[in-house]
């Protein structure tokens, strides 16, 4: 996920957020240990798309309430973008979260990232709202989106994805390649 990560964060946020932030962001929110935290947080759950045995995006929600989740990250490597992964990560992440009886998504992207917010306003997310968020000593420029939780087809599934189960996650492998049919509980 570092990976996917550092590389994606270099395109996302050009002209949004120095270099030099990014780095330290990315030192600090991917390390192994931040990670390890991650995974373990109640109420987190970790989408993760694989290719060939890589990591290509993945996607992290943390339940806010008996009724709301966040989508806290979601990314895709940049050559592997506009392929579909990210509303699959999104559509698998939304089908958990139905089936637990939640009712509404948010998500907070930078103002200025464009392909973000355009990722978020197709699928669906709406009433946007600016905010700003202090991180490590830089100011963040935010929108919130919000949508509801709706039946919506999960369509990894429905194109013959096959679902894989690795510490209580689904994940999804060989995405744009041969599919893994194997079902692990």
């Amino acid at each position: 996920m570092e990976t996917v990560a550092r590389a994606t964060w270099g395109v996302a946020y050009a002209g949004i957020i120095p270099d030099e932030v990014q780095r330290r962001l990315l030192d600090s929110w991917y390390s192994l240990q931040s990670l390890s935290r991650a995974l373990a947080t109640n109420g987190s759950s970790f989408f993760v798309a694989e290719s060939g045995g890589e990591v290509i995006g993945f996607a992290q929600f943390v339940r806010r309430s008996s009724e709301s989740v966040e989508l806290t990250r979601i990314y895709v490597l940049p050559d592997r973008q506009r392929s579909g992964i990210g509303m699959r990560l999104l559509d698998a992440g939304l089908a958990e979260f139905r089936e637990e009886g939640l009712k509404q998504v948010t998500v907070q992207v930078e103002r200025d990232n464009r392909n973000g917010r355009r990722f978020y306003e197709r699928a669906g997310f709406a009433d946007p709202r600016e905010l700003s968020h202090d991180v490590q000593g830089f100011g963040l420029a935010l929108v919130e989106y919000r949508r509801p939780i709706l039946g919506r087809l999960l369509s990894g599934l429905a194109m013959g994805e096959s679902p894989r189960w690795h510490e209580n996650r689904l994940w999804f492998s060989d995405w744009g390649g041969a599919r893994d049919r194997s079902r692990r509980p």
